[in-house]
């Protein structure tokens, strides 16, 4: 069962305040309240909301100002401002100003339903459309492109903090041979076999798994050194020998990245371990190894 939507209800008058927040909860959402912008900001502090609904004249900080606050933040709220109709200030002003909805004073609880229904509806796509831009879709990891986006923070975090970063390319021996025996299905089964081996090989919202390519993967290491990232490399490619995928194995590149390598510098020693492995026979782990000078 998925949570109601939160309405943080903004307004100095208390039986406005009163009236609202009993319509929002009839609604089926959950409401919180505060009497003024600076109210409201110290509440957001403290506790998240979907939506906040706020009235546009209000003493210590009104609603624009409270609105032009919430906007110049990283948090993602949607804002529906409340005025009467003699107010000075029209929609087109308040939607320019970065408010997602306005409503005038008196509103009818359809009304304001309406649009709070149709806010939600469109966040729900956002995040959706979202999922599927950084997610490949047969293995639900995360793909080739939100790899390079993610590993750019991390080689820059890690530079600052002087933190480890490792880098694990994974490729999957005799992938094709496979396909064209048992075919794609057999193959795509095989492939998200992989994935949950990767996943559950991994810190949960520390370290990240991605399709790389085809049947290439790769796996974001934090504040993991060499030495570990070998071991958890190890781990992976042992849990899927073990599951007897007809002549499958893995081979994988470990690469831990120095102060001044940056992302592409990391990929490719990752590349190259994971090469030297299959040229080596495959299933098994190499690590990158700078090449003596003269080679």
């Amino acid at each position: 069962m998925s949570v109601p939507a939160t309405i943080l209800l903004v307004d100095d008058d208390p039986s406005v305040l009163d009236t609202f927040s009993k319509m929002i909860r009839a609604m089926g959402y959950t409401c919180r309240t505060a009497r003024d912008g600076l109210e409201a900001l110290d509440g957001l502090k403290l506790e998240e909301s979907d939506i906040v609904l706020a009235d546009i004249r209000m003493p210590r900080m009104d609603g624009m100002t409270l609105l032009k606050e919430i906007k110049s933040g990283s948090r993602e709220i949607d804002v529906i401002m409340m005025t009467a109709f003699d107010a000075e200030y029209n929609s087109v002003a308040v939607i320019e100003a970065g408010a997602t909805d306005f409503i005038a004073k008196p509103f009818h609880q359809d009304e304001l339903h309406a649009k709070v229904k149709r806010i939600l509806r469109e966040r729900q796509l956002k995040a959706e459309l979202l999922y599927l831009s950084i997610h490949d879709s047969l293995t639900g990891l995360y793909n080739r492109r939100y790899l390079y986006q993610k590993l750019q923070e991390e080689v820059e975090r890690a530079k600052r903090q002087k933190r480890h970063l490792a880098l694990i390319i994974v490729d999957v021996d005799h992938f094709k041979e496979y396909n064209d025996t048992h075919g794609h299905l057999d193959g795509d089964q095989a492939l998200a076999l992989i994935a949950q081996i990767l996943t559950a090989s991994i810190r949960q919202n520390v370290d990240t798994a991605y399709r790389y390519g085809g049947d290439e993967f790769a796996i974001l290491l934090i504040e993991t050194d060499l030495g570990q990232a070998r071991r958890i490399a190890e781990r992976i490619r042992r849990s899927f020998e073990a599951k007897k995928v007809n002549g499958c194995t893995l081979s994988l590149g470990v690469a831990q990245m120095v102060a001044e390598d940056e992302t592409q510098d990391l990929i490719r020693k990752a590349d190259e371990a994971m090469y030297r492995a299959k040229r080596a026979g495959g299933n098994r782990v190499e690590e990158f190894a700078p090449r003596p000078q003269g080679e």
